[in-house]
C-alpha cells in the first residue's frame, strides 16, 4: 500500500495550472497590447475630430464610428481614415460618439468630455 510521505505536497495540480496559463499568456498579452484608444476633441464651433489607433500600433483604418443623439439615434456613420482620424459636423442637440473596434472594444465618448 502506498503511502503519503509528511510535509510532501502534490504539485502535479499546480504545475498544470502553471502550463494553462503559460499557453494563454500570449493571447491575454495580445489582448491586452490590442485595446482600442479614441479621444475626440472640439475643433472650433462646427466640426469635432476623432482619432483612434490600438496600443499595440495596429491602424484603426476602417473601423466603423456612429454619431448618436440622447436618445441613441444615430445621427452620423462613418469609418476612421488612413491617418486614424474621423471627422464630422458637430450636432446642434447632446450627443456621443462610439468607436466599436469589435470583440467587446468599445470606446464610447460623450461629448461633454471633449475639450
Amino acid at each position: 500500500m502506498a503511502m503519503d510521505l509528511p510535509n510532501r505536497r502534490s504539485t502535479t495540480g499546480a504545475a498544470l495550472a502553471l502550463l494553462a496559463l503559460g499557453a494563454l499568456a500570449p493571447e491575454v498579452i495580445f489582448a491586452q497590447m490590442h485595446q482600442p484608444t479614441f479621444s475626440c476633441v472640439n475643433s472650433g464651433a462646427v466640426r469635432v475630430t476623432c482619432q483612434g489607433s490600438f496600443l499595440d500600433g495596429t491602424s484603426a483604418a476602417g473601423i466603423t464610428v456612429r454619431v448618436l443623439d440622447k436618445h441613441d439615434r444615430i445621427v452620423y456613420v462613418g469609418t476612421v481614415d488612413k491617418q486614424g482620424r474621423f471627422s464630422f459636423r458637430k450636432p446642434d442637440a447632446e450627443f456621443h460618439i462610439v468607436f466599436d473596434a469589435g470583440q467587446g472594444n468599445v470606446v464610447t465618448v460623450l461629448a461633454s468630455d471633449m475639450t
